[in-house]
């Protein structure tokens, strides 16, 4: 995701005690209007319209009366999501097991599979470049399940250029694109602090055997060469949820089509798109808006017959993404095929 921001102290002391900064405050709205943490534009947009206006009330009514809030509140029943996910473990009998690409942590709650490790133990294989990050992760997260987080950059199996951004979570084996990222809030705030060498490998050569329950993508602008190298993966994979650009944000990068035909290629139909990263462009104006679409998580699923990538997927869509009806119709379908 771009431009994700890390944990810090939002808080300070007041003559009466700690007074939440206006950060803290809209997370705080989110978690209470949406049931989930802040995207990064969303905690962007909504603290300077705090700032801007100090309308605490402006930011509330908006969250409750968003799109996002109304669909919640009338669709989506927790309860009945999580019986379906503990039924649909029940079947699978046994731990759902994470691939996840580009694995360094980003907060508590950050990762797409953060609901699922409420609900149960999660074995996790997770890649990443940054071995600092990995180290970080691993220090403070426990999965419940097994953890085993790896050094590789995964792409291709051929050396690149990795360019290490000032956020490095933005850190990519393409280049940033300024040219284009300078019209935009944020986007144009970053920069290459410097680059190294790096011999990536292909997901087929360095994940060992076994189904793969959710296949997590995040890596920069490099998902479809992740994909290109992951055939045989992808053939035992139930879900994938993977971070597309519509723009793009780094030089030389495919942009989401592409990603969507090797995808459908392998057999998966997209389920939903997800934390749509929206930005505004600079103008002498100042103004802030939504107005541009980059980029966007999206949840693909693939079509099977196989009972126990039914029961996975069931687990997944119910428990992981809280869609009750597709959760229920993929169980149904592995108990009465």
């Amino acid at each position: 995701m771009i431009f994700r921001r890390r944990a810090h102290s939002n808080t300070r002391l007041g003559p009466s005690g700690p007074i939440m900064s206006p950060e803290a405050y809209v997370e705080a709205l989110y978690e209470l209007c949406l049931g989930r943490p802040s995207d990064p534009d969303g905690l962007a947009f909504w603290t300077e319209r705090l700032r801007e206006t100090g309308d605490a009330t402006d930011v509330l009514n908006a969250l409750r009366s968003s799109e996002e809030a109304q669909l919640r509140s009338r669709s989506v029943d927790r309860s009945a999501c999580i019986s379906i996910a503990m039924d649909a473990l029940a079947v699978l009998a046994r731990h759902p097991r994470v691939v996840d690409v580009g694995a360094q942590s980003l907060g508590v709650g950050t990762h797409a599979y953060s609901p699922l490790l409420e609900l149960t133990a999660v074995d996790i294989v997770g890649f990443d470049p940054l071995a600092q990050r990995l180290g970080e992760r691993a220090a403070s997260e426990a999965a419940g399940g097994d953890l085993t987080l790896l050094p590789y950059a995964i792409g291709d199996g051929a050396v690149h250029t990795f360019h290490v951004n000032n956020d490095d979570s933005t850190s990519s084996l393409f280049p940033l694109n300024v040219t284009h990222n300078e019209r935009f809030n944020h986007l144009s705030t970053l920069s290459t602090v410097r680059t190294e060498r790096v011999e990536t490998h292909r997901l087929d050569d360095v994940l060992p055997p076994g189904p793969i329950d959710l296949l997590q993508i995040d890596v920069q602008g490099a998902e479809l060469m992740v994909l290109q190298g992951a055939n045989s993966s992808l053939s035992r994979t139930s879900a994938v949820h993977c971070e597309v650009e519509f723009s793009p944000i780094y030089l030389g990068q495919p942009l989401y089509p592409e990603v969507h035909d090797v995808l459908a290629a392998h057999g998966f139909y997209l389920v939903d798109l997800l934390v749509p990263g929206h930005y505004h462009y600079l103008t002498r104006s100042g103004r802030i808006a939504p107005d541009r679409l980059l980029w966007a998580d999206v949840v693909y699923f693939r079509e099977t017959d196989d009972t126990e990538a039914l029961c996975s997927q069931a687990l997944i869509a119910s428990g992981g993404y809280s869609k009750p009806t597709l959760g229920e119709y993929l169980l149904d379908r592995a108990l009465h095929p």
